[in-house]
């Protein structure tokens, strides 16, 4: 496949009920550099500084949100200069699951690429609560993409297959079959015979409670 055949979309999974965090988890602060940021502000910047260095649009993320999908669009609503580079899609499934959520967000990106004449050859698919995970993480995982199109690509941590990973479109219709809790897991160990994997330990790292974030910004 040559590079301008590949075509990559992403969806940022930020759709959770977050119950243990006892909050909007993605809308939380984390410190970035010198500033502080929200959750997904943070992963968001991480992937598009990595699409910006392989020349590929920010404008390829799509943001899947649930039910707070209110509390989300109207917190980037009030820093409107922010506001247009996000682009949301409410999944009115996703207090299912995961899986509904995926499936959901894939059925509509598909859908909206097909009125554009713009479909994908490749979805990334991201958790908004992978604090540890880089620019270089997401280029790493892309650049293998690109160089073995017709596989499926993961982060690996152990022994354990991890989210972000990259699905060729002969997966699509996996995606779309997807419910319940369980998310993409299920796709790339029923694959692993066409599995690539990259070893990134600190993909295990994610958000789940609000001490989780005191001990983030503690070891960081």
């Amino acid at each position: 496949m040559k590079k301008q055949d590949y075509n990559l979309k992403v969806i940022l999974l930020a759709a959770g009920k977050s119950e243990r965090f006892n909050g909007v988890k993605v809308l939380a602060k984390v410190q970035h550099k010198e500033t502080s940021i929200t959750l997904i502000e943070h992963v968001f910047h991480q992937i598009s500084v990595a699409l910006k260095e392989l020349n590929i649009d920010e404008k390829n993320i799509q943001i899947a949100t649930g039910r707070y999908h209110s509390q989300i669009t109207t917190f980037f609503s009030e820093h409107e200069n922010e506001h247009n580079r996000y682009i949301f899609d409410y999944c009115e499934d996703a207090h299912l699951g995961l899986g509904h959520t995926i499936s959901q967000s894939v059925g509509h990106m598909l859908t909206s690429a097909h009125d554009n004449e713009n479909s994908p050859s490749h979805i990334l698919i991201a958790l908004a609560d992978q604090v540890a995970l880089t620019a270089d993480n997401y280029v790493t995982l892309i650049k293998q993409s690109l160089a073995l199109p017709n596989k499926l690509v993961c982060a690996k941590a152990g022994q354990e297959f991890m989210p972000p990973a990259i699905f060729p479109a002969t997966y699509f219709a996996d995606l779309m079959r997807l419910k319940g809790d369980k998310g993409a897991k299920p796709v790339l160990y029923a694959n692993k015979e066409n599995l690539k994997t990259v070893s990134i330990q600190h993909a295990e790292k994610d958000i789940d409670t609000q001490q989780d974030l005191v001990n983030w910004h503690i070891n960081t």
